[in-house]
Order: C-alpha cells, then sequence, then structure tokens
C-alpha cells in the first residue's frame, strides 16, 4: 500500500522552503536521508537540487538528472528551475511520471509589506500553485499540495514546458526592470534629476508596479544566484530554437558596466 507522504531530495533554498509546506517530508541530501527510504516510503519525490549555469551559459540539469534516474516514487515533482523541454525529455527517457512546478522562494534581503507581497521565503504565503506534466499526474500532484496549501490559493495546470518557460519569464523580466530602472537612474542623473523624485512620481501611476525599482548607488544592476543564470539559460535556449533574444542579451551586456 503507498504512503501518502512526500521527500523532499535536496535540502538547499528551495529544499528549506518545500519544507515549510511539508514539514513532515522525508529529507535526502548529500548529508542525510538514505534512497532507500525515499523510494519505500513517499509517494511524491520533489527535486530541489541546484542546476548551476553550464561553461557556456546554459542550464546544467545534470544534478537533476541524476536525482531522478535514482527516484523511483510513483510520482517526481522537479523544483530546480530547468530549461524549456527538460521534463518531458526526463519523462520520455526514464519512462517516470515526472512533471514541473516553478518555484517563487526568493532571495530578498529587504523588507516586504507581508499585507502586499508574499513573504520571499515562504511559499506557504504565496497563494497559487502552478503544476505542468501529464494531466493525471499533474491533478494528483495538485491535490497534494492543495492539501497543505488550502483551497483558498489559485491553481493551474499546464504542460511542463509551458510551466518551465514560465519560471524564465518572471526572473527575466525582473532582470529586465532592474536594468530599465538603472537606466532611468543615469539618465536622471546627467540631466541634474532625482531618481529618488523621478521614481515616486512614477509610481502614482497604478499600472507600474514598485518592486524592483529602488537604485542603489552602490549596488546597481542585478546579481544574486538565479537571474544571472537564469536569463543566460533562456537566450542559449531560445538560440537553440533558431530565436535570437536581442533585448535579453542587451539587459546582460547593460549589467556587465555595473
Amino acid at each position: 500500500m503507498i504512503k501518502s507522504k512526500v521527500a523532499l531530495i535536496g535540502y538547499g533554498y528551495v529544499g528549506k522552503g518545500m519544507h515549510k509546506i511539508f514539514p513532515d517530508a522525508i529529507l535526502y541530501d548529500i548529508d542525510k536521508g538514505s534512497k532507500d527510504e525515499v523510494n519505500q516510503n513517499a509517494e511524491l519525490a520533489i527535486v530541489c537540487v541546484p542546476t548551476p549555469i553550464a561553461e557556456d551559459g546554459s542550464c546544467d540539469a545534470s544534478i537533476v538528472e541524476e536525482a531522478v534516474c535514482w527516484l523511483n516514487t510513483p510520482y517526481i515533482l522537479i523544483k530546480s528551475t530547468v530549461s524549456p523541454g527538460t521534463t518531458d525529455k526526463f519523462r520520455k527517457k526514464f519512462k517516470k511520471r515526472i512533471c514541473f512546478s516553478p518555484e517563487y522562494i526568493g532571495e530578498g534581503k529587504y523588507y516586504v509589506p507581508p499585507w502586499k507581497y508574499p513573504d520571499p521565503a515562504d511559499p506557504l504565503s504565496h497563494g497559487f500553485f502552478i503544476v505542468g506534466g501529464d494531466k493525471p499526474d499533474a491533478e494528483r500532484i495538485l491535490q497534494i499540495f492543495q492539501r497543505r496549501l488550502g483551497p483558498d490559493a489559485i491553481y493551474r495546470i499546464t504542460d511542463s514546458t509551458t510551466a518551465e518557460l514560465t519560471k524564465y519569464m518572471e526572473n527575466a523580466w525582473g532582470a529586465t526592470k532592474v536594468i530599465f530602472c538603472n537606466e532611468f537612474y543615469d539618465i536622471a542623473e546627467k540631466l541634474g534629476v532625482s531618481y529618488s523624485e523621478l521614481r515616486e512620481l512614477w509610481l502614482l501611476d497604478k499600472r507600474v508596479e514598485r518592486m524592483h525599482t529602488a537604485v542603489f548607488a552602490d549596488s546597481r544592476g542585478f546579481g544574486g544566484k538565479c537571474y544571472p543564470k537564469d536569463v543566460s539559460a533562456i537566450i542559449k535556449t531560445s538560440e537553440s530554437v533558431g530565436y535570437e533574444p536581442r533585448l535579453l542579451k542587451t539587459v546582460v551586456e547593460i549589467n556587465k558596466d555595473y
């Protein structure tokens, strides 16, 4: 009889975030847990391992693939950010029920008002859940999350490639917005205008979202673990299918100036 239990594969930033949703989950990482325990007791394994940037700028999903290879749970959910098409490729290669769900756990260090923005480090507060894959598999995984996230959250099922691209679109937009605001910071400075005053006047229009619009003189451009690698990865993916992402390439080049 299959136990309705979740296992977390990888216990870094994303794994710890998933642990808030599933505090009773089986934990597996380099220094904790065992593969046998996961495969013998879990119905769903959530893969939360790193996907670093490869030498050519693409997404290195080798650690994800290694985990998927040894996992033998009824369902596998990839939470690690991977290039569009990766989940479908693994599903066909390993003949396993694999889905993908974009993760929105953030690294932000500054305060965000909880009445307006969800806590970037707490997925319980995000208010929505996306899962992509074969519909019967995605529906079962959605049910497992719905029991923890509750009836008020928004749930969406799609195909895995669309779900993967959704994550890259999110991070590419964040990076682009940062560069846009940094550019206007420089324009304002050349014109003798205060960017702080300019920003506040601009933000009076409610169509403009405040997040990612502050510019700090001693910390220009975007950085962190996700934006640089994810923008690079979607550029490489775009090129691999014959599209030249000129805007995103320009964003990366401008960011190098900072």
